[in-house]
């Protein structure tokens, strides 16, 4: 099967049609990278990740495009996929049109096909995106797949893409030959705002825009890249309407100004002033249990306790929280949280964390309640050693302020027993 074929309306879950212009970054290029290690490599399976519009589906169809045209390759979103769809759709995909209900059969052809590749030195390649929803008999027949092998070495190569991580989900035992494989895995980053300018004016120009420099002056790009943090599906759907409007307009690039711009973001929801302030809000938290929303908190201040005891700034009731849980902490404009040696643990997107730098719709998991972060602005996830805490937050280290936390918990303690004595 031919890479082109991929495109064909008569294969399902194909890759989608890719943009015209595809502009290079670093990360991106340091992702390619990453990508011909892993196919490069005896084990391999690597992990792609990162936040939803990073530009991951993007760069996985130019990366198939710089493979040889005769590899077999297959591209397939796992979201709810069955087994008998996931085998069909491998093998439709690898140019196989049959019609085969049984799973055993399905299984049998594949392995005969990847056999024959690999023995001709051409492992085929295998696109997954959302392993995380694929159902598990789906699961079980990909690790099939993916235990294959002919003279000690495995038949197929696996380029795994998620929008969350999945680093726990492959630590289960029923995907011990996924994790076996995996190479490593990583983390598409943003745009630096040097790289925005340059991912603008690309795409003004391929859209018949001969001065984009007049319709996205520098300051324009920095403000773009602030409000997209750095994302280039959000870019696009920020700028394509003043691209569109500048490239088919009668009126020159020069008369497209700032407000084109504005237009172009409040039809998208953004939220951008006329003058070009842009206002970040602050970080929310939804705080909910079985599905069931107990509490909304805005984050104004620097740190907010979070615990069982009555004193926290976010009092959660819970038997397997401790009283002083764990603490958020706002600094440089992200949102970190700290576990302060809470005895059941402090869990983000279902991992244990000691410190975590947070960012938008991550999942805090706490006892029986979760907290949903709702903060746009921390988009990117970096080391918590990047940021001085300490200063910002007031504090001389995490055990000063738990002992503090904990000096006033029994103040209070002896209050309310004082109190009820007088009574």
């Amino acid at each position: 099967m031919r890479i082109e074929d991929l495109e064909s309306p008569d294969q399902p879950r194909s890759t989608k049609q890719s943009p015209a212009e595809f502009i290079q970054y670093r990360s991106q290029q340091e992702a390619f990278a990453f990508l011909r290690e892993v196919l490069a490599s005896e084990q391999g399976i690597g992990l792609l990740h990162g936040p939803e519009l990073s530009g991951k589906s993007t760069l996985a169809h130019h990366f198939i495009r710089e493979l040889p045209r005769d590899l077999a390759v297959a591209v397939v979103d796992g979201s709810r996929l069955k087994t008998t769809d996931f085998l069909s759709t491998l093998l439709a995909q690898f140019g196989y049109d049959v019609v085969l209900e049984s799973t055993d059969e399905l299984l049998s052809m594949l392995s005969v096909f990847l056999v024959q590749q690999a023995r001709a030195h051409q492992p085929p390649v295998l696109i997954l995106e959302n392993l995380h929803g694929m159902y598990p008999s789906a699961l079980c027949a990909l690790c099939k797949l993916a235990e294959l092998t002919i003279h000690g070495r495995y038949t197929l190569r696996i380029i795994l893409i998620s929008n969350r991580p999945i680093q726990q989900m492959l630590a289960s035992p029923g995907l011990r030959i996924i994790s076996q494989r995996l190479l490593g895995d990583f983390e598409l980053g943003p745009l630096t705002a040097k790289e925005t300018l340059v991912y603008l004016y690309t795409k003004a120009e391929a859209r018949g825009v001969t001065r984009p420099d007049s319709l996205f002056s520098v300051d324009t790009c920095d403000k773009l890249h602030f409000a997209s943090g750095g994302l280039p599906g959000e870019l696009d759907n920020i700028a394509m309407s003043a691209i569109v409007r500048a490239a088919d307009s009668s009126t020159q690039p020069e008369s497209i100004d700032s407000q084109t711009i504005h237009q172009a973001l409040r039809g998208l929801a953004k939220t951008v002033p006329a003058d070009w302030e842009v206002i970040q809000e602050l970080p929310k938290l939804l705080v909910t249990c079985n599905g069931e929303t107990l509490q909304e908190i805005e984050l104004d201040g620097d740190k907010s306790l979070v615990g069982r005891s009555s004193l926290s700034d976010i009092f959660i009731k819970d038997q397997f929280i401790s009283k002083h849980h764990a603490m958020f902490i706002r600094a440089n404009g992200v949102l970190h949280l700290v576990d302060l040696n809470s005895r059941n643990g402090t869990f983000v997107n279902s991992k244990r964390v000691t410190t975590s730098v947070l960012r938008h719709d991550d999942i805090i998991s706490l006892g029986n309640h979760r907290i949903k972060v709702i903060d746009s602005s921390s988009r990117g996830r970096t080391d918590l050693d990047a940021f001085d805490i300490a200063d910002t937050a007031a504090m001389k280290n995490i055990a000063d302020m738990r002992h503090q936390y904990a000096r006033e918990d029994q103040q209070h303690t002896v209050l309310m027993v004082v109190g009820s004595k007088q009574d």
